[in-house]
């Protein structure tokens, strides 16, 4: 394997940071791209091929609005047209952070394009750029979607051409109506008027007035409404006529098709597709004729795409132990059987004392099998003169009784006694006295 840096010459990407990933996905990571709002795009490879691996920053992953926003993204680039972007090839919506792999571009934008130039492009450059990138957004609108953040940095020049990248804020047009009330989405220098004061549904209209502010910044080397994001720029997007600079002598007709793109109105502006037929004749055949100090760079952006990526498969990924075999449970000591006669026989003597909501005592003695009988809590269990009921013996008789069961016999009788002759008794009615009866245990 070559060196780090040897392997990443005519790349244009730089190395991997202390703290970045290794492998994302199936991808080993060669370097990094670029860094935007939205994440960081890494140079990654797999499978022979180079890639360009967009993760997205791990604060913006714990925003609901934002997954939702990235799987909008992902949605578009599988939807998109061939040809017009770098193909979706694989991508991770579930993983935290999460992260998509499109196809490296092998180009530069034009941003670069335009610093590595002095500032400006040539007119037959500023044709190209016009002409290829309305090619692609024709495209785009056919499909019914829109781009919505055409910038200098989403524009790559290559040997073939104009390829736009990052639909990061693209929608289809039916759900371009934006996310939130008076939320401007996109870069304010190149948005269009309706984008401006988000008050309409954006239409392709909105990228042909995004292009003519591009030509005009490839022609000038700055917007044409000027820098920054305050509510001034936005008041000169929507309010002033654009600044254009030294294109008026370099090229006049282009001077008045980038005037229509640059219309208030979106009605007034020329679709995509009109602006690929007015631009075809000063477009010259063949590969692109950039400027010898944009076709460098890019020449070796070519030759490095072109070449097998010299890395290592990454780590595979660990797998779940097996599960151990159960132990046999412990099995239960074998009781006593003089403990387990002994509980029985507590179990047969101890009633069960309740007190009733009435403030009646009543008492449930158990059945032969251990269980109390049948009686509801707070109601007195009647008399009964039936030799049966108390064990077969005569009633008078009396059996040995619980401890427990005597003192609750003598708080009874005291609180009788203590109530004298014509008192109420707590539990009985007045002016009726109730024989005591002996209840005799089974």
């Amino acid at each position: 394997m070559t060196g780090g840096s040897d392997r990443l010459s005519g790349s244009g990407a730089r190395p991997l940071a202390a703290d970045d990933p290794a492998h994302i996905g199936s991808f080993t990571l060669l370097g990094v791209l670029g860094t935007g709002g939205m994440g960081r795009v890494y140079l990654g490879a797999a499978d022979g091929r180079y890639a360009a691996v967009k993760r997205v920053l791990p604060l913006l992953a714990e925003d609901g609005d934002f997954l939702r926003h990235f799987g909008h993204e992902l949605d578009n680039l599988a939807k998109l047209p061939d040809g017009v972007s770098a193909r979706l090839l694989a991508s991770g919506r579930d993983a935290r952070p999460p992260w998509f792999a499109t196809e490296f571009v092998p180009g530069i934008t034009l941003s670069d394009a335009v610093r590595l130039n002095g500032g400006t492009l040539p007119a037959d450059a500023l044709w190209r750029l016009l002409r290829d990138a309305a090619s692609g957004l024709a495209a785009v609108h056919t499909a019914e979607m829109v781009h919505r953040d055409l910038k200098p940095s989403n524009v790559m020049l290559t040997e073939d051409g104009v390829t736009l990248i990052d639909f990061g804020v693209a929608r289809a047009a039916d759900q371009s109506r934006l996310t939130k009330t008076g939320m401007v989405i996109g870069t304010p220098a190149y948005m269009a008027p309706e984008q401006a004061v988000a008050d309409r549904r954006l239409t392709g209209a909105a990228d042909v007035f995004a292009l003519g502010s591009l030509v005009l910044y490839a022609a000038n080397g700055r917007p044409p409404f000027g820098d920054g994001s305050g509510l001034e720029l936005l008041y000169r997007i929507v309010h002033a006529e654009p600044d254009l600079g030294a294109l008026p002598e370099a090229d006049a007709e282009l001077r008045a098709v980038v005037e229509s793109c640059l219309a208030k109105e979106p009605e007034a502006r020329p679709s995509a597709a009109e602006l690929v037929e007015l631009a075809a004749d000063h477009v010259a055949p063949g590969r692109s004729a950039w400027p010898s100090a944009v076709a460098e760079p890019v020449a070796r952006r070519s030759a490095f795409a072109a070449t097998v990526p010299d890395v290592a498969e990454p780590p595979p990924t660990p797998t779940r132990p097996e599960p151990a075999e159960p132990r046999p449970e412990p099995q239960p000591e074998p009781k006593s059987p003089s403990r387990d006669r002994r509980r029985r026989v507590l179990t047969l003597l101890l009633p069960v004392v309740l007190v009733g909501g009435t403030g009646t005592t009543v008492l449930l003695l158990p059945d032969a099998d251990g269980s109390p009988q049948g009686r509801e809590p707070g109601v007195t269990a009647p008399p009964t003169t039936d030799p049966a009921a108390n064990g077969g013996g005569s009633s008078d008789a009396s059996p040995p009784v619980p401890r427990a069961g005597r003192r609750e016999g003598r708080r009874r009788t005291g609180r009788r006694r203590a109530a004298g002759p014509g008192r109420q008794v707590p539990g009985r009615s007045r002016g009726r006295r109730t024989p005591r009866r002996r209840r005799r245990l089974r």
